[in-house]
């Protein structure tokens, strides 16, 4: 067979042997050329080929053509520069012409770092017969040009291979050839202790060893799937070929065990706020007893039903008054049966503050026993008596400056200072446990080792205890009752208005990781009404308006690769877990993110409205609604019954999850359009300009006429034929789409019987062995799979990027011009402009990942808040 080349850049071809690399000279890699650039876009060197790899550096690319596996490989080195020169214009998977754009390199800046710009094409001759180049022409050459033509003979594909019988054992027992190979290079090396750090460029596996003399070459050679080996100093350069990332994610599983060791050991430097900090502890606390409250939760819902049926009593820690339609727990004639279901389900909740004290200590890395001893104490079930108050035991009012009739029931307490029990007071119990942890530090320093045993929980109880009591918990009560007034008012606020911020608000929070501050007022509302909250149906009813928004972007969405994302993330919204949603698609579109808040603040408003609390906790999505149909939890009394709220809670989350759908189906726009970000662009700088030129309102009137104009410069032709090869991108990412699931869904298949063929060997069961090994063979997708390739690439061909390249083009230098004519801004800052107008200009592959966007050397967001803040503290000085 034979095959054109043509120049990628202009430059100067010479031949692979003249390359100063030996790696490349040397041919390790294949037999090829080399080309010293002049120009910075290279392009598509053949009449039509595929790009079948993009190093993550974006300095080499591997294109494939009838059979040929071909390396393009930008500079000695680059790799160390983290793709800063490079810009990508294709992706893997993408056909590209002769002349098509594959990728621009900043050849002066690259020069500058001293480093060679020598870029080497060549030719892995892994699967090639017989190779020769032809009439290749060197010296200097111009772009497209064409310098030469490749004869070739692919190897045949042995029939002893093709029909080789795979053995059951060999399948379901073996480990893969990278595996195999890994190890083996790992252990040539010297093993994992004998390099810092293992990484990968195009080609080579690098390794930065400790000790050269724990390098087996000899061995390192032999080894299949190597090339060739090279020092640089102390790295040790592998040369592997294109298969070099999988070799390499292989010797990193084998070390991730150590290398998570290592972590763990490590010190973290970074500075983080107070407020993370403090956030970061109540959750890492709290997040250990979720199961025990969820699991308490459910049994609390059960009861709850069952009293609504009348078929349990409903129980009190109270002694009842006779006629009273509750029943006291040590009534004579209550049932053994349903004291342990009540107690089953309440008593963790009565005592959490125990669980807390113990996972406290935990995260403080202070004695368990301790910890615990200490919940006990401030949780003592001595001090509940019949129940007390709420049932929670008595409490003691120890000062008590007058009463108060303010109208706030909560606030009328802040004149005295109440003693109680100290279950529900988290952060008294935590701040006791950290209290204990350091006093237990300090007295472990210097008490003899003949009397810690004794004295030192002696001396921990009898200054925490009384502590805990009279200090901590008088400053949390103040806190609670001014922030209870708080939340009393918010949950007055006209048409439920208060809740409803707050319920829009919770997965605003969650994307910034601030919602533990929510959750926060949640459990205090809780704690101080009976064991309900208004504020607790928020995390529950947000879920369900960010489902709804990606169910409505799931079903306009014309992105095949969206959709298939999308409905692959629904099942863990069911499952209360939004974390994908909000990251993957949510936020980066927005508007489905805002149609969430807005559906989430109106249910969160009706809720409040019909009075709608969060009691049982009953676990996460789906399963949360059965612990609405619960009463309070601690003895207080809800607006409403049980089943009432259970049902006004279901209305809420349909209003949420429908709400959702339908704003995010009108909301959602697929991208934004080239125009807009162009004017979004330009207007942020004729903002910053404003900002530091004093123009008269004639000036910006002016200016603002003339950047107008210069919008018009994308006609509604324009628009017209981007939409036109929209439609085409999409057509063509359908099939990428299915290749992909079809690929997935075989390799799921497949995986499935490699289990179960494993645990047949394991069992000795060579017969059902044999049955999965015949099973497995049958999976074979490879001709769907050859015929989507094909209308895949049918479809891309109809794609007429050089249109939109010329649209790109174009259109920026036109406006680079424009801007320059208008004179309004300046000129160092119009330079830095040029990529984010690239971006803008190149939206629609962008949006499609079929262009990587260009990094931005201003940020102009950043620029208009430092000069309006500039100009704020200028106005302070000057009025001082």
């Amino acid at each position: 067979m034979e095959i054109k080349i043509y120049a990628p850049v202009d430059g100067i071809v010479k031949k692979i042997e003249d390359c100063s690399d030996k790696t490349f000279a040397q041919k390790m890699l294949g037999d090829g050329f080399l080309i010293i650039p002049s120009s910075n876009v290279f392009k598509s060197i053949f009449d039509e080929a595929k790009v079948s790899m993009i190093f993550d550096t974006k300095h080499a690319y591997g294109l494939e053509i009838q059979g040929l596996n071909v390396l393009i490989h930008c500079g000695m080195d680059t790799v160390n520069l983290n793709g800063e020169p490079f810009n990508s214009k294709v992706k893997v998977g993408d056909w590209v012409k002769v002349g098509q754009d594959l990728f621009e390199a900043d050849i002066k800046k690259i020069k500058g770092l001293k480093l060679s710009v020598e870029t080497p094409i060549v030719f892995d001759q892994a699967n090639i017969q017989s190779f020769f180049i032809k009439d290749l022409k060197v010296g200097k050459v111009k772009q497209g040009e064409l310098i030469c033509s490749i004869d070739y003979t692919l190897k045949e594909e042995k029939t002893e291979n093709v029909n080789k019988k795979i053995d059951a054992h060999e399948l379901f027992s073996g480990v893969s050839k990278y595996e195999k190979q890994s190890r083996e290079i790992n252990k040539a090396v010297g093993g994992k202790e004998n390099y810092a750090e293992a990484y990968n460029c195009m080609t080579r596996l690098r390794f930065s060893i400790k000790n050269k003399d724990l390098v087996d070459e000899k061995i390192l050679k032999k080894i299949e799937v190597v090339k060739g080996v090279i020092w640089n100093g102390t790295e040790l350069q592998v040369v592997i070929g294109q298969d070099v990332y999988k070799v390499k994610d292989e010797i990193l599983k084998q070390n991730d065990f150590a290398n998570s060791i290592a972590q763990s050991n490590g010190e973290h430097t970074e500075k983080v706020s107070l407020f993370r900090k403090a956030l970061s502890m109540f959750s890492g606390i709290m997040v250990k007893i979720i199961p025990v409250m969820v699991g308490a939760g459910l049994i609390q819902a059960i009861i709850a039903i069952l009293i609504q049926l009348n078929v349990m009593p409903d129980i009190s820690f109270a002694q009842q008054v006779a006629g009273s339609a509750q029943t006291w727990i040590f009534d004579k004639d209550l049932s053994v049966f349903w004291v342990i279901l009540f107690i089953a389900g309440k008593t963790s909740q009565y005592f959490m503050g125990i669980m807390i004290a113990w996972s406290a200590a935990n995260y403080f890395k202070f004695d368990y026993i301790l910890g615990i001893a200490l919940g006990v104490i401030m949780c003592s079930p001595f001090l509940f008596g019949d129940g007390g108050q709420a049932g929670f035991g008595f409490q003691w009012v120890i000062i008590n400056f007058g009463d108060l009739n303010t109208g706030n029931p909560m606030l009328d307490n802040i004149s005295k200072v109440i003693i109680t029990g100290l279950s529900t007071k988290i952060f008294v119990i935590i701040g006791a446990i950290y209290l204990a942890k350091r006093l237990n530090d300090w007295i472990k320093s210097w008490i003899p080792i003949t009397l810690e045993l004794m004295f030192r929980p002696f001396l921990i109880f009898i200054i925490v205890i009384p502590i805990a009591f009279f200090v901590f918990l008088p400053i949390w009560n103040i806190f609670e009752t001014l922030f209870g007034s708080l939340m009393f008012y918010v949950g007055k606020m006209p048409l439920g208005i208060g809740v409803g911020i707050f319920v829009g608000l919770w997965q605003v929070t969650v994307i910034f990781g601030l919602h533990m501050m929510l959750a926060i007022i949640s459990i205090i509302d809780f704690n101080n009404n009976g064991g309900q909250s208004i504020f607790g149906i928020a995390g529950s009813v947000s879920v369900w308006a960010q489902v709804g928004a990606l169910i409505g972007v799931v079903i306009v969405t014309q992105n095949a690769q969206l959709k298939k994302q999308g409905v692959g993330m629904i099942a863990a919204g069911f499952l209360g877990i939004t974390e994908p949603i909000l990251y993957g698609i949510n936020l980066p579109k927005k508007r489905p993110l805002y149609a969430g808040v807005i559906a989430a603040f109106v249910a969160g408003a009706l809720m409040n409205v019909l009075g709608v609390t969060q009691r049982a906790s009953s676990g996460l999505g789906v399963f949360e609604a059965i612990g609405f149909f619960s009463d309070p939890v601690m003895g207080g009394v809800g607006k409403i019954s049980a089943v009432e709220n259970g049902l006004f809670y279901l209305l809420g989350c349909a209003v949420s999850f429908g709400g959702a759908i339908g704003l995010s189906m009108f909301m959602y726009k697929e991208r934004p359009s080239e125009k807009k970000l162009v004017k979004k662009t330009i207007s942020k700088l004729f903002t910053i300009s404003k900002l530091e030129n004093n123009f008269s309102k004639e000036d910006e009137k002016e200016i603002s006429i003339k950047l107008k104009q210069v919008l018009k410069l994308i006609s509604n032709d324009d628009e017209k034929m981007i939409k036109s090869e929209e439609k085409k991108i999409q057509n063509y990412l359908k099939f990428e789409t299915k290749i992909q699931s079809l690929i997935e869904k075989e390799e799921k298949m497949k995986n499935s019987i490699l289990v179960k063929g494993k645990k047949a060997l394991k069992n000795n069961n060579e017969e059902l062995a044999n049955k999965l090994l015949l099973k497995w063979e049958s999976i074979n997708f490879k001709d769907k799979l050859q015929e989507l390739e094909n209308l895949k690439i049918e479809a891309y061909k109809l794609i007429n990027f050089s249109q939109l390249e010329n649209f790109v083009n174009n259109k920026q230098n036109s406006i680079e011009e424009k801007l320059i004519d208008i004179n309004f801004a300046d000129k160092k800052m119009l330079n830095e402009l040029i990529p984010e107008l690239n971006n803008d200009l190149n939206s629609l592959k962008i949006n499609y990942n079929l262009l990587e966007p260009k990094t931005l050397l201003i940020n102009l967001d950043k620029i208009i808040n430092d000069k309006k803040e500039n100009i704020k503290a200028s106005k302070k000085r000057n009025l001082s």
